[in-house]
């Protein structure tokens, strides 16, 4: 008896069959502390800043306040990166011109007749004291500005108006002087077309002086009553 023989449709069916069979299968569920290492989060994980950014002159008062969800188990300071700073560091508190608050949740670092060397980023730092971990805010830039006198009020001015008039100048020179070049050089070009009085003269077809024949003109008399025109 011969054995029974899969045709080619029947075998294509029975591999998706396989296949859906091994996608049914139970897969085991990731579990968030394999995504995250800290799934569930911090007591003083949660920390921001405002304002972001702090422009004022000089002299003014500025405040800048760091929220956090749990002070209780938490310490909070202050840090500024300046320019020349690669890390950020320590706010140095100074009496009168510098000082923290610190009201439940809420810590403000209040700056007072601010200079510019206050300039910086400065950013709001958390310190869990249960995990020891430390957390910083987003961070607040200040731009001190600084005052203008009368005399540097005239001085931009007396440079604005210097520029101005160079300016007036290069463009009288870059519109003008071209205009009388091409001016000039239509007239030497008008000249020259125009100027025809010695064209195709030969000079040695000119008669000289020597060759002219002086008219030398008698005296003639005439009768009374004779015309010249009668005979």
């Amino acid at each position: 008896m011969a054995g029974l023989a899969l045709s080619p449709v029947s075998s294509h069916w029975l591999v998706a069959l396989l296949l859906l069979l091994s996608a049914a299968e139970p897969v085991p569920a990731t579990k968030s502390e394999d995504l995250y290492p800290n799934p569930k989060g911090s007591a003083c994980s949660r920390i921001w800043q405002s304002p972001r950014f702090i422009a004022r002159k000089r002299g003014f008062t500025v405040k800048m306040h760091c929220y956090v969800t749990n002070s209780t188990f938490s310490i909070v300071s202050w840090l500024r990166k300046r320019e020349m700073d690669k890390k950020p560091q320590q706010v140095n508190l100074e009496q009168g011109h510098m000082h923290q608050t610190q009201n439940s949740s809420v810590s403000t670092l209040i700056i007072q007749d601010i200079r510019f060397e206050d300039n910086g980023i400065y950013f709001c730092q958390q310190e869990c004291s249960k995990t020891s971990e430390v957390y910083l805010g987003c961070g607040t830039e200040l731009r001190v500005m600084g005052f203008s006198t009368l005399a540097q009020l005239k001085q931009r001015n007396t440079l604005k108006d210097g520029i101005i008039m160079i300016q007036t100048l290069l463009i009288i020179l870059f519109i003008i002087v071209p205009i009388f070049l091409l001016l000039d050089k239509d007239d030497s070009k008008a000249g020259t077309e125009e100027d025809h009085t010695y064209e195709g003269l030969d000079i040695d077809q000119t008669a000289t002086y020597e060759d002219i024949v002086t008219l030398r003109t008698g005296e003639v008399k005439w009768s009374v009553g004779e015309h010249p025109g009668q005979e």
